[in-house]
């Protein structure tokens, strides 16, 4: 008899282990000098922290079913997996969320259960033979539980990797699609054993609540300055080389000034800076440093605030990918700002996002994702889907989000004081308007819908010209009510993305005759569930047509030798007293 493919799903755990033997050099840990025991090979039962030599070992849980694979360290203790996928809010316009969207999470349910320590002590013969402990009287290993043990040894849980494979029996587990996440709460075990690990993706690290810049000073004026000082000491003693540049911006109350430093004394090379004026200062104020970007590509901003300002390791940014895909499309935007107080990276990155920027984590390959808020590349591969092939019947759902129209974007800019409010208009010098002229929208829809968004990233002077391009494509796109599609797809549609464009054909959208309708959509979340896809998707769309320079540098490329799928997409110079290209088409309205 011939079955079907058997679902199997592992969890899988790092834990931090040192790479040392105990007692062997560079370890200097005895028994009876540094401990009446053994460490674990952990760093909470480590006798010579200084000499740590951090490892991995990974721990694995799969169902207790029949044909679990044969490797080391795998535990039939899993009891449920629950995951909820992370969903991009395309171009930061939905107030429902933050504008880094919504982080993934999956919830794992764990059986505590008996275990001999085989796997997890290198020193497991030795508690019995008693070698490993001083008073040398041993002790059964097998004693406790397996959860309460390993929290008892490794309880610096938080932040640490954790993985779901989704396979089939008999796959290769190094080869199984992997959700790839990071520990952010740990209940368990409780009288019934039950272990619950909640894990969210690597933009869980940045939250408000555990990542700001910059990283707050300690450093205080050791006396009190007059407005025009030239000089500033701090306090305590041997702070400036501790928390302090060489050189850069500080924020006293409400005044920046720049500086070099010298051990604890800070020249003051400027003062009120930044559009903040002089004064005075007491002593014991603060002296906190700033964080300063000045005319650098939004993706080079987020990555700094990520993996630099940030604890996301940086391979986990494909730069090099980020910095094409912006040059592209904001090619020659240059955004400055002065960060006065400690603030969370997240809500910094939130607010970049809101300039038309998407970033997401992709927990199968395990890199953040970066797109802008643009039309669709030459080139670009369009996803089809439709009810007769790829939708699982009765899994769709439709829904208009009402609350993501907008007709209207007020682009607030210019920052007049960067150490006051950045969300509120009174603290800008310019606004950009972008109103949706293709129709009256308060006719069509009764109202108008107003989006407005507070940006501190164009500096003082701000960017009239960036400001309304990114304002008239928020409209360009929002100006009618998105579709929210959500549903099923069979796991052959792996090839689905998060931010990808695609093209559904749905009964649930049809046209005034009753026909389904083709719907282009973007792709705002994907998630796994056993051999199903779940997927939600919002109506795409850019009024207007775009073209896109052709390289002058290729002279099949020029116009009238171009093919008509080159002429389609592209664009050409021509002169100023031509108005109309040789085959009657006139000039392109550009994105």
């Amino acid at each position: 008899m011939t079955f079907g493919r058997v679902p199997l799903t592992i969890v899988e755990i790092d834990v931090d282990v040192c790479t040392l033997a105990y007692g062997a050099a560079p370890c200097t840990a005895a028994l009876g000098t540094t401990g009446v025991r053994k460490c674990h090979n952990t760093f909470a039962t480590c006798q010579d922290q200084d000499n740590f030599d951090a490892g991995t070992l990974t721990l694995r849980f799969c169902y207790n079913q029949g044909g679990i694979p044969k490797v080391a360290g795998i535990y039939p203790a899993l009891m449920s997996v629950s995951t909820r996928a992370a969903e991009i809010n395309l171009s930061g316009i939905d107030p429902r969320s933050t504008a880094l969207g919504r982080r993934a999470r999956v919830e794992v349910m764990l059986q505590d259960f008996v275990d001999d320590d085989a796997y997890t002590d290198p020193y497991q013969a030795e508690r019995a033979s008693g070698a490993a402990q001083d008073d040398a009287i041993g002790y059964d290993p097998s004693r406790g539980t397996f959860f309460a043990k390993l929290l008892a040894r490794s309880p610096y849980y938080v932040g640490r990797a954790l993985r779901v494979k989704r396979g089939y029996f008999g796959d290769d587990l190094a080869t199984m699609p992997t959700a790839h996440y990071v520990i952010s709460e740990w209940r368990g075990p409780n009288a019934g054993g039950a272990v619950q690990v909640t894990a969210k993706d690597v933009l869980d690290l940045v939250d408000t609540d555990k990542a700001v810049a910059p990283k707050p000073s300690t450093g205080k004026l050791a006396a009190a300055i007059a407005a025009g000082a030239a000089s500033l000491t701090l306090t305590p003693a041997g702070v400036g080389d501790a928390e302090y540049p060489a050189s850069g911006r500080a924020c006293i109350g409400k005044e920046v000034m720049t500086f070099t430093r010298s051990g604890d004394v800070l020249t003051l090379t400027a003062r009120g800076v930044d559009g903040t004026t002089a004064a005075a200062h007491s002593a014991l104020d603060v002296v906190q440093v700033c964080l300063r970007y000045d005319g650098n590509r939004a993706c080079d901003l987020i990555n700094d605030l990520l993996t630099v300002q940030g604890p996301v390791p940086s391979a986990f940014v494909t730069l090099a990918d980020w910095i094409a895909e912006e040059d592209s499309w904001l090619g020659g935007t240059q955004f400055s700002a002065t960060i006065t107080r400690p603030t969370g990276i997240a809500l910094l990155i939130g607010e970049l996002c809101q300039h038309g920027l998407m970033i997401w984590w992709d927990e199968v390959a395990q890199q953040v994702r970066y797109r802008v808020n643009r039309p669709i590349a030459p080139g670009e591969t369009i996803h089809k889907l439709d009810d007769t092939a790829n939708f699982i019947e009765g899994s769709l759902d439709l829904e208009y989000a009402d609350n993501q129209r907008a007709s209207a974007v007020y682009f607030w800019h210019g920052m007049i004081d960067p150490t006051d409010s950045a969300e509120d208009g009174r603290n800008f010098s310019k606004l950009a308007v972008a109103l949706d002229v293709s129709s009256a929208s308060s006719t069509e829809y009764g109202e108008d819908r107003i989006k407005a968004i507070y940006s501190r990233w164009f500096g003082e002077t701000g960017n009239n010209a960036f400001a309304a391009i990114i304002a008239e494509r928020l409209v360009s796109r929002y100006r009618d009510t998105p579709r929210v599609i959500t549903g099923l797809v069979d796991v052959k549609d792996a090839g689905l993305e998060p931010a990808q464009i695609v093209d559904l054909q749905t009964y649930l959208a049809q046209d005034v005759t009753g026909d389904a309708s083709p719907l282009r959509a973007q792709i705002r979340s994907i998630e796994r569930r056993e051999d199903r896809l779940h997927f939600a998707a919002e109506s795409y769309s850019l009024i207007g047509r775009f073209g896109f320079w052709m390289d002058g540098d290729v002279d099949e490329l020029d116009y009238d030798d171009a093919t008509d799928e080159e002429r389609a997409e592209g664009a050409y110079w021509m002169d100023d007293d031509i108005g109309d290209f040789g085959d009657g088409t006139g000039p392109y309205v550009y994105f």
